[in-house]
């Protein structure tokens, strides 16, 4: 038999929504002596890496309370001795005899961490001034916020920083300068490669361990779409940037190949065909590069249309933000009903639709738009003048319409507007 003695546990105050719930509950159950943040480091091998992680760790996390969990994932050089002279008030060891996967180690550490934040980082990732200070201040400001993660070099998902440099020294003195808290660079995205990543507790405790299935990658991706639909946002802090010493040359391309189209299968299957890459990578530079931040709409209403899992307006919404523009109100209308639930983790509520395009018009009041983006090439659907009339019917007088289409925009636009009387100064189009 085992005994929990929960007698010296207050009862907990119910909050208004779920995620309330949850945090109020947290409080009760986890430790309320725990530090702030739990900072794991997992290593395995290449402890020249591990030492420059750790050390940066110790040396950027300033006037936090954090512990330290330090795990060896099965390690064959020095690196348990070296976690063993590691010199921090608050450090837990954890040894993994075998190496039995990354997220196995992962998932072993956040079990063994008990602060109200846990950050993750791999023993490649060195960590820099201000670096856990600014991605806190964007999860305090937000309870519905459940992870973070912070621009990085050599990663892909658009999460790069446009910071270059010769050695370590060099990238320390540039990223002081750049790790500077601003709220307009907190972006929401659908997915995020998970660098030195911060989770809320009560988000981790709800969604679960990261899925083993996802051993060919993914996995990533995945946490992040369960952190969405559990009702939190998924935030790339960008007024952070830790260094991923982790050059790309450095991989077997064939066998990092052969992986990703494995991992792009198993997320296919997991998520009823909707694609971790070609369904979230739509991130429509082009078009993003049309919209002036500056126009300063007031609380702009955006309407995606067609806009697959929903990158497009959120870009936009993230780009009004380097305007100061930060209550943009999201709504979505899609042909494909796979998209419904991922729609949903981003627009306001019941402002997602499924439907055809015909009865578009019937879903939303006009005209209350200030943005539309149109996903498709306009000149792929049936009746595209149809179509046209109807967003124009939705958009306010200085409204703008985003699209692209396939073949000579000119040409299109020009045949389709002008027997629907559409006024083209509405209209922004590419090539």
């Amino acid at each position: 038999m085992i005994v929990v003695n929960t007698d010296n546990k207050p009862v907990f105050e119910e909050g208004d929504n779920v995620r309330q719930k949850r945090a109020k509950i947290g409080e009760v159950l986890f430790n309320d002596k725990a530090p702030l943040v739990s900072v794991i480091v997992l290593g395995w091998n290449r402890s020249d890496k591990t030492r420059i992680c750790v050390e940066s760790v110790l040396k950027f996390t300033e006037g936090i309370d954090y512990e330290l969990v330090l795990l060896d994932n099965g390690s064959t050089d020095d690196t348990l001795d070296y976690f063993q002279s590691v010199d921090h008030p608050k450090k837990t060891i954890i040894r993994i005899t075998k190496n039995v996967g990354a997220f196995f180690g992962m998932d072993t550490g956040m079990l063994h961490s008990s602060g109200k934040y846990l950050a993750e980082l791999a023993n490649d990732t060195y960590v820099t001034k201000n670096w856990l200070k600014n991605m806190l201040r964007c999860a305090e400001s937000d309870p519905c916020i459940g992870m973070i993660s912070p621009r990085s070099s050599n990663v892909s998902n658009l999460q790069n920083a446009n910071i270059s440099f010769l050695g370590l020294e060099e990238m320390r003195q540039k990223t002081a300068e750049y790790n500077v808290s601003d709220p307009r660079k907190w972006h929401e995205r659908l997915r995020l490669i998970t660098i030195a990543t911060l989770f809320r507790r009560e988000c981790l405790s709800i969604i679960g361990r990261f899925d083993y299935g996802f051993v060919h990658d993914f996995g990533d991706d995945d946490i992040t779409f369960r952190v969405r639909r559990a009702g939190y946002k998924a935030i790339l802090c960008g007024d952070v940037f830790v260094h991923h010493d982790h050059p790309m040359e450095e991989r077997n391309e064939a066998k990092f190949t052969e992986d990703l189209k494995k991992g792009k299968l198993d997320f296919r299957e997991k998520y009823h065909g909707v694609d971790a890459w070609d369904d979230v990578n739509n991130f429509e530079p082009g078009i993003m590069a049309l919209v002036n931040p500056e126009e300063k709409r007031g609380l702009p209403s955006i309407l995606g249309i067609d806009v697959r899992c929903g990158t497009p307006i959120l870009e936009l919404k993230n780009r009004l933000r380097l305007a100061d523009v930060f209550n943009a109100h999201l709504a979505a209308f899609t042909t494909e009903a796979k998209y419904y639930p991922d729609l949903l983790t981003i627009c306001d509520e019941g402002r997602v639709f499924v439907d055809r395009p015909e009865y578009l018009k019937l879903r939303f009041q006009a005209p209350e738009f200030d943005y539309v983006v149109l996903g498709k090439p306009i000149n792929t659907y049936r009746q595209s003048a149809t179509l046209i009339s109807d967003i124009k019917s939705l958009l306010k007088p200085d409204g703008k319409l985003l699209v692209t289409m396939e073949g000579n925009g000119a040409d299109v636009i020009h045949g389709l507007a002008s027997p629907s009387g559409i006024d083209l100064k509405s209209v922004i189009t590419l090539p």
